[in-house]
């Protein structure tokens, strides 16, 4: 019985740690040297959808409790990958890591990793923060969208 308990017990602590961590992109790098982001569908939601793309947005931004300002991951997923002529290389998928603030409704924009067809990072783009703001409130835009879905009840 003594057992059970503690290996109920370590089981809720085990949950409880996990779920109070940060989400964290699954960057695998590979023996070659190149990273590889894999996109796992089960990690994210989907935030809104546009005719060349999805965005899917990390299932943690939609805790019960709203919040005015949240770490921000997403993930652009392109329905035909695109070719990018200045990365030289067509692109599947990007993905995006900031601070939105829902009271002043911007994305500071801090990461965003650009991935290739095979999951390979081909470009990885970095801001100061306050160097790139995506303002939200723009109507019937993905952002907008993405914003209503978060921010809306906290404003």
């Amino acid at each position: 019985m003594k057992r059970l308990f503690f290996f109920v017990m370590a089981v809720v602590i085990t949950f409880t740690t996990q779920a109070a961590e940060p989400y964290r992109l699954p960057f695998v790098e590979i023996q070659d040297g190149t990273t590889k982001i894999p996109f796992i569908e089960q990690e994210w939601v989907l935030g809104t959808e546009r005719a060349d793309w999805l965005l899917y947005l990390e299932k943690g931004m939609f805790k019960d409790q709203k919040q005015p300002m949240y770490e921000f991951h997403g993930a652009t997923v392109y329905k035909k990958p695109y070719y990018s002529d200045s990365i030289k290389t067509e692109i599947s998928k990007i993905y995006t890591y900031g601070v939105l603030n829902c009271n002043e409704a911007n994305l500071y924009i801090l990461v965003e990793w650009y991935v290739d067809v095979n999951e390979n990072i081909v470009f990885k783009s970095t801001h100061e923060f306050g160097g790139y703001v995506v303002e939200m409130l723009t109507p019937s835009s993905a952002r907008n969208d993405v914003y209503n879905q978060i921010c809306k009840e906290t404003i």
